[in-house]
């Protein structure tokens, strides 16, 4: 108990103090690392089934005209595989996680363009995907956001 109320008057006299030891709180707290080993996984597990469903994702690529997709979908899967993997095992965090912020900024306005899509059914699907990765989106800049909050105080 007395642990806790000097960890609150030492929030009270020095509020960066406080917001450091709560960062550190959190990144080292088992929820977090839970969270991030889910997160990361998974990602992996989606980049993996794209790397070996190469051709059938290049095809899908380029009837989106994403930009020369047999280079840009290996390229981003791969980003995303090691960006996955970083978040998951919490190994060069900021890098991990800005890898997949960067595939999922990139790769979710040009695969996931439901505006563009006339059928209601093909718009609700690809309406779905879209705020699924902006979900994702988000979580990876919080991931970014406290891995370099960490990196700071380094």
């Amino acid at each position: 108990m007395s642990s806790l109320l000097q960890r609150e008057t030492d929030r009270s006299s020095d509020p960066e103090a406080a917001a450091a030891t709560d960062e550190r709180a959190v990144t080292e707290s088992g929820l977090f690392r839970l969270g991030r080993t889910l997160f990361g996984a998974v990602l992996a597990f989606m980049a993996v089934d794209n790397l070996r469903n190469l051709e059938e994702r290049v095809q899908y690529a380029e009837s989106k005209d994403a930009p020369a997709p047999s280079l840009s979908v290996p390229a981003t899967s791969g980003g995303l595989l090691i960006g996955g993997i970083g978040v998951a095992l919490w190994r060069v965090p900021a890098s991990a996680a800005a890898a997949v912020a960067a595939f999922f900024a990139a790769a979710t306005p040009v695969m996931h363009d439901f505006w563009n899509v006339d059928d209601p059914e093909l718009r609700q699907q690809e309406f779905f995907h879209f705020a699924k990765n902006a979900a994702l989106l988000g979580a990876a800049i919080a991931f970014l956001r406290l891995a370099l909050s960490e990196e700071s105080r380094e």
